[in-house]
């Protein structure tokens, strides 16, 4: 049903801060809140969509907050779909940057209005003529400078400016006219979900129309469920929300894809089984034949935004020499489940933002799986480059260092040593001394105070019988023959 113009309410701006990472939008966004989310932030990045609102001149203004890292373009530009306007931050000591120029491109693609942001003006070495320079060759015109794109000159550190940014944020979404009606369904957009091990499925959206209720009936395209709980940016229960809020739905049967556009209502009969399917999940590699090194991974994240920039960075990381397969991803904790699918494909596991359960790390250790946990996306990166320069340049898994021989009469020769790197196990090995590789060798058995294991790990010592030609010396070094 139309809705008459005359029916239509005023809505406060949705308000999206962009820019390059380190240029100060989580300091801008903390200033204005009054608080201080960047301490809680791992690494100092912001890694997750959140959403706020603040009162400026007893009008409400929503801010929804970005991730800062590269990897999270995707989600970057999904913030600025949902938004009615942004503020794009460009740190004055350091100009336009490879992520300003993304988001500016973002904007420009999206047809979002924006305002400059020149921050950190209080530091000595700020030359905002430089940046007013560079947003003109990246065809950003100011106001003053052959254009109309309002800017505020702003120290997120000290607060200087920002009211007037303020001011510029409501001018702008008067000009843009934003409204909303009340007799519709309510409408918006998800901005993050996530399973939470005692709640269920936690959906963040931001209201574009229409009220939301607790009790409505709720869909995606991918999802649908009842408002059960209803939270409010604060995380207080409430019964009802007006346009422009941002808010947490407890109710959802299954995690709806980020970025869906959500709406109360009974959903129409269609079959969403294979969007559902294709949502959030990575369609894996076709493997070259030719090509011999393989590195299989399984993803688990904390949030479905967080697991598609994963999956999209996972995609870009693929080489010539090493192809990155996606066995498995998922949003949740690292399970037993995960390990038993890496111990069937032999795949490593990485997770962020997550958590490793106990019996999964258990099963883990017995069977040798490698799980990489972390809440910070480059040191990520740092795993999975780790893990592909491993398998272009295998390191022993196991190496032990001889400190005794004990028995020589054969080529089983008795011998006690300690483990230097890795895990010593059964298996073939070879022998280096002075760096020089001088042949091959089994280890046929393992001993701890007198009893037989079936593992020694790092910094222990024992004593195994080693079946080889080489006679061994003290000295000499064992290293387990990696498996590519």
């Amino acid at each position: 049903m139309k809705v008459e113009e005359t029916n239509k309410q005023e809505r406060s701006p949705i308000v999206v801060i962009m820019g390059h990472v380190d240029h100060g939008k989580t300091s801008l966004l903390d200033y204005i809140r009054k608080t201080n989310v960047i301490a809680k932030e791992a690494g100092g990045i912001t890694q997750s969509i959140g959403a706020y609102e603040i009162m400026h001149n007893e009008k409400k203004i929503t801010f929804i907050d970005t991730p800062g890292h590269e990897a999270f373009s995707k989600m970057r530009s999904r913030g600025a779909t949902v938004a009615d306007l942004a503020i794009l931050v460009v740190a004055a000591d350091d100009g336009v940057k490879p992520q300003t120029k993304e988001a500016i491109q973002t904007l420009k693609d999206t047809s979002t209005p924006f305002i400059v942001a020149i921050n950190k003006i209080d530091k000595n070495n700020g030359d905002v003529e430089r940046v007013k320079n560079d947003l003109l060759q990246s065809e950003v015109l100011l106001e003053g400078f052959g254009g109309n794109i309002s800017f505020a000159l702003i120290s997120a550190k000290t607060g200087e400016g920002v009211s007037e940014l303020l001011d510029l944020i409501l001018l702008t979404a008067e000009v843009e006219g934003l409204t909303y009606a009340l007799a519709v369904p309510a409408k918006g957009i998800v901005i993050e979900a996530k399973l939470d091990r005692q709640r269920g499925n936690e959906v963040m959206i931001v209201l574009k129309d229409g009220i939301l209720k607790r009790g409505d009936e709720i869909f995606t395209e991918t999802a649908s469920g009842k408002v059960k709980i209803l939270e409010n940016f604060l995380g207080e229960q409430v019964e009802e929300l007006m346009p422009s809020s941002p808010a947490l739905v407890i109710g959802f049967e299954n995690l709806p894809a980020v970025g869906e556009e959500f709406q109360t209502g009974t959903r129409p009969e269609t079959d969403t089984s294979d969007i559902r399917k294709a949502i959030g999940r990575v369609p894996l590699k076709k493997v070259d034949k030719e090509k011999r090194l393989t590195l299989r991974l399984i993803l688990k994240a904390n949030v479905s935004g967080s697991l598609e920039a994963l999956s999209d960075l996972v995609k870009k990381m693929s080489q010539d020499e090493v192809i990155l397969e996606i066995m498995d991803e998922e949003v949740g904790d690292v399970t037993d489940g995960d390990v038993k699918l890496a111990i069937t494909n032999g795949a490593v596991i990485f997770g962020f933002g997550t958590r490793l359960e106990k019996a999964a790390q258990v099963l883990a250790d017995a069977n040798s799986v490698r799980i990489h946990m972390t809440g910070v996306i480059y040191e990520l990166l740092k795993f999975i480059e780790g893990e592909i320069n491993n398998l272009k340049s295998p390191k022993p898994t196991g190496v032990l260092e001889v400190l005794a021989v004990f028995n020589q009469k054969s080529s089983k020769q008795l011998i006690g040593g300690k483990v230097t790197d890795g895990i010593l196990r059964k298996g073939i090995y070879a022998v280096e001394r002075g760096g020089d590789n001088i042949g091959m060798g089994r280890i046929v058995s393992l001993e701890q105070g007198k009893k037989e294991v079936t593992q020694v790990e790092l910094g222990k010592e024992c004593g195994i019988f080693f079946d080889s030609a080489v006679k061994i010396e003290v000295g000499d070094k064992l290293l387990a023959k990696p498996q590519v």
